[in-house]
């Protein structure tokens, strides 16, 4: 995947439960510097919670409650809820047809850290799927982030942003969608500045707390983006982008792609935060300190710590996508 180009992915055509996500209507709403610093946050009490959210979503589908594909819950006559797709190929294709997404945006509905004529067909690509509101994914990104964007400047990587929607079932004000949403306007329109921006919003003092929830206001993630060295006028428009619905529709195609899926506890398929290098999965152990999630995921790239940065030294895993580990 170390092209931009559009291609059709391969399908396997079965039919796969799709799981209850954001949905795709109008989504505006409305400190002092963070260290990046790794949490300890439990992982099961979350997974409970976002499980049982979506049970009870499910379970209000069944007895007849209208619930829209995503950004909250509206009453609507049963004739006007959607029908969702039940395949990949179907996911794809609906994903596709959005008319209002960023121009950079992969095939894979990845927004590049960097503009188009700055990939490196020498380095290796990593894909970071994230969701804004997952305290994994907090973890992982505050502990990566510098590393990445290190990497990224001196062009030894090509990094692509998947932000998710998976957790705007516990919000209260659509966040994950929203957080999706101004981070993919920044990677179309300020790439060099977008990893930054992530790193930013998963400051330990900024990132929400999944359980209890808060709502952020469309100034806050603004004011971040600047925090990041977003331009303010960019800052200001991405909180207003229109791709709420391409973000929707491409989380629902990610939960149906296998070649994403890990195996959590028995239960396979696609647990953020998770990065793929050359197409392949790098298992994170996200309660691992800083140190050692560098070192794991710069070892799985072929590079010593100490070249991080360094132009002059690329990944020997390269950009072949066929290279294993």
């Amino acid at each position: 995947m170390d092209k931009l180009e559009k291609r059709f992915p391969s399908d396997t055509g079965e039919s796969q439960e799709p799981p209850v996500l954001p949905s795709t209507e109008s989504i505006s709403n409305s400190g002092p510097d963070s260290p990046y610093k790794a949490s300890t946050v439990s992982r099961k009490p979350i997974i409970i919670t976002i499980i049982a959210a979506v049970v009870a979503v499910v379970l209000a589908l069944v007895i007849g409650i209208n619930v829209g594909i995503g950004i909250g819950v509206k009453r609507a006559p049963k004739s006007s809820t959607p029908k969702l797709p039940t395949t990949r190929a179907e996911a794809y294709s609906a994903m596709e047809k959005v008319p209002d997404k960023p121009r950079n945006s992969t095939n894979n509905a990845g927004f590049p850290a960097f503009a188009k004529d700055e990939r490196n067909t020498d380095a290796p690509t990593v894909e970071f799927y994230t969701d804004f509101l997952c305290p994994y994914c907090g973890n992982v990104a505050r502990a990566l982030v510098p590393t990445l964007e290190k990497l990224q400047e001196a062009r030894q990587i090509n990094l692509e942003i998947h932000p998710l929607n998976l957790y705007d079932t516990p919000s209260t004000d659509r966040y994950s969608v929203r957080a999706a949403n101004a981070v993919a306007y920044v990677s179309e329109h300020d790439p060099s500045h977008v990893t930054a921006f992530v790193g930013t919003m998963f400051e330990k003092d900024f990132q929400p707390d999944a359980i209890h929830f808060k709502d952020v206001s469309d100034d806050d993630i603004a004011q971040q983006a600047i925090k990041a060295g977003v331009d303010e006028k960019v800052a200001e428009e991405a909180v207003k982008a229109p791709y709420a619905n391409y973000i929707s529709k491409a989380t629902l195609y990610d939960t149906m792609r296998k070649e994403l899926f890990v195996d959590m506890n028995g239960s396979k398929g696609l647990f953020p935060p998770t990065i793929r290098i050359n197409g392949k999965i790098d298992p994170i152990a996200t309660s691992d300190n800083d140190e050692n999630i560098v070192a794991q995921f710069t070892n799985k790239l072929g590079i010593k710590p100490s070249d991080i940065g360094n132009p002059k030294v690329m990944p020997t895993i390269g950009g072949d996508s066929s290279a294993g580990f």
